[in-house]
């Protein structure tokens, strides 16, 4: 098959990093950066962002304790296309108070849908979610033991690598780690 010429026109660049900080709590961040490679001017002044320059420059934290409970947030919006776009910023607050699990994404939808929320923010949230899973989980499962089989077995079927007919949910019953319930029971 011949190589199709290709020419890079958009980068979207989404970093995220989990902290651990002093006091006990959890920074989780995001940010999204979107990159042209030619000079675009924006519709709304006319006004000129060079080639490479962030069109989009969005940076979300999460600060988290042990269990997941949003503490505090903080967004911030370096750049954006439209002059309104930063007044989205304050509605992201009322996240203070509510915790990462089930339904959060669905939750975030809802509560942030139309005029309320920002598309990119939003798209930085399931960013965020699975950052704090990946950073929190071997630390938590060394503070919290007892709470580990209980942990795995919310993981059991819930993608193909936690099939529980797969490797490592077998290994897990196995180990005797983890319990499975029986056919019977289901």
């Amino acid at each position: 098959m011949a190589q199709i010429k290709r020419k890079l026109m958009h980068r979207r660049c989404i970093e995220s990093y989990g902290f651990l900080r002093e006091d006990g709590l959890w920074d989780i961040e995001a940010t999204m950066q979107d990159l042209k490679t030619y000079d675009v001017n924006r519709e709304f002044d006319n006004s000129l962002v060079p080639e490479g320059s962030p069109f989009h420059d969005i940076s979300v934290c999460l600060t988290l304790d042990d269990t997941f409970l949003i503490k505090e947030v903080s967004v911030s919006m370096e750049a954006f296309p439209f002059p309104s776009c930063a007044g989205a910023v304050p509605s992201f607050s009322v996240l203070k108070g509510t915790r990462i699990g089930p339904g959060w994404n669905r939750w975030l939808k809802q509560t942030f849908s139309g005029k309320v929320g920002c598309t990119h923010v939003l798209e930085l949230f399931p960013v965020i979610a699975t950052t704090a899973f990946q950073t929190m989980w071997q630390p938590l499962g060394e503070k919290y033991p007892q709470q580990v089989p209980m942990a795995l077995a919310k993981l059991v079927n819930s993608c193909h690598g936690w099939s529980e007919d797969g490797p490592m949910v077998r290994k897990l019953v196995d180990e005797q780690v983890l319990d499975l319930p029986s056919e019977e029971c289901q």
